[in-house]
């Protein structure tokens, strides 16, 4: 190969290498590096695990994430997993609970003790 030859090989190919180093760089980069972490505020946290299905009794979002909390409770009890759990605001504040379509206005009214102590559990969470 002549000296001309070889320079015109140099002065492409060195670039073209350059270039191909230059993005295997940024690409193993953009993969490695952190993504900045999202700090989720105790009320962003209520909002994101606050379900409202359809059909639900109006509820403030403190009764919705407490109701959600129950029904993971719940869930630990294969033979509650019918039940049908809802949570309703009252305009004087307080909260109806409604299991399997019977209002209750008191949990400790609730017939099953698995339903009370969850209920129990979720409020004292929600509140700690």
């Amino acid at each position: 190969m002549s000296n001309l030859g070889l320079l015109i090989a140099l002065v492409i190919i060195v670039p073209v290498v350059i270039v191909v180093i230059f993005l295997v760089i940024y690409f193993v980069y953009l993969k490695t590096r952190r993504q900045p972490e999202q700090t989720l505020t105790r009320s962003m946290a209520l909002v994101q695990d606050a379900m409202i299905e359809e059909r639900e009794r109006s509820a403030s979002l403190a009764a919705e994430q407490i109701e959600e909390m129950v029904k993971k409770e719940l869930d630990q009890h294969p033979d509650l997993a019918d039940v049908k759990l809802d949570f309703g605001s009252v305009p004087d504040g307080t909260i109806d609970i409604w299991v399997d379509g019977e209002q209750y206005d008191n949990p400790e009214d609730i017939p099953d003790e698995r339903i009370r102590d969850a209920i129990k559990k979720a409020v004292d969470t929600f509140n700690a």
